[in-house]
């Protein structure tokens, strides 16, 4: 996948600065899928679903709840090119924090926010779900949808047009489905980011060549609803320095085959003569 001039990610309740996560997600990268396959579907089973319904007072996402059980997985990482996060002056709307009696005044809709943007043209990444594709066939069942599950994951792939925000532009190069295999595998090439246990994160509190974050828990459902809570996360490995991650600055992932003291057993996929490996969680 090709980023055009990269993306922002801001950070959950922001409001007058919206400052950006330097790398997307996994939410955001759940999101991006779930979003092709709305679209997707909508062809191959004439399915309309919105991004968003109101319930109860509040909201959720009621794609995401569907095919949510169905994702076990979500990997990401930096093939190529380079990119950097920087803190934008832009004009945002700002009606929901005016005052009722001065709606009236045009001169008010309109603010200066400093804005963060992760500038990254024609950065190379790839991402990756691991997917119970018995579950995922399940989850179009319950839409009505009787598609092979398989087609319907790549269409779903195929139709992926933006990652994060409607600004932020993707051109989707090759999509595969292929099985995976467990192995003790690690190949030469950027290894994803990937999840591991608090415990396990501590035990590399020393590793140079590796990011210790706290992503937000993306299995949640009540985390894609207005009750979501900051305090739920995930922990993952991002193999890129900590001095690039907190100066803003991504490059292409430190290779698998450099990562042999911290990643044991992977999930090992051939596609077209090659072998790829992604590490299990910890």
């Amino acid at each position: 996948m090709t980023l055009h001039w990269g993306y922002w990610v801001r950070y959950p309740y922001a409001s007058a600065r919206q400052d950006t996560y330097v790398l997307p997600q996994p939410s955001t990268l759940v999101g991006m899928l779930v979003s092709g396959l709305s679209r997707a579907l909508s062809g191959l089973c004439g399915l309309r679903t919105p991004e968003v319904v109101k319930t109860g007072g509040g909201y959720l996402v009621p794609m995401v709840k569907v095919f949510l059980p169905s994702i076990r997985q979500v990997y990401f990482r930096v093939v190529e090119g380079w990119g950097f996060r920087v803190m934008d002056i832009t004009r945002h709307f700002q009606g929901p924090y005016i005052r009722n009696e001065n709606l009236g005044d045009v001169s008010q809709w309109f603010a200066v926010r400093v804005t963060g943007k992760v500038y990254a043209p024609s950065m190379s990444v790839e991402t990756a779900y691991l997917v119970d594709i018995d579950e995922f066939g399940k989850a179009l069942s319950a839409l009505g949808c009787n598609v092979d599950p398989h087609i319907a994951l790549v269409a779903g792939l195929l139709s992926v047009t933006r990652i994060g925000p409607v600004e932020g532009l993707v051109t989707v190069n090759s999509v595969r489905v292929a099985d995976v295999e467990e192995s003790s595998k690690l190949m030469n090439e950027p290894c994803p980011y990937f999840e591991v246990s608090e415990e396990y994160a501590s035990k590399l509190s020393g590793f140079n060549e590796a990011t210790i974050a706290r992503f937000w828990d993306w299995r949640s459902v009540e985390f894609w609803t207005d009750r979501r809570e900051p305090a739920k996360t995930i922990t993952y490995v991002i193999p890129l320095r900590r001095s690039y991650t907190d100066g803003g600055l991504i490059l292409p992932f430190t290779r698998c085959t450099l990562l042999r003291n911290v990643v044991t057993r992977t999930y090992l996929v051939r596609v077209d003569g090659h072998e790829h490996t992604y590490p299990k969680a910890r």
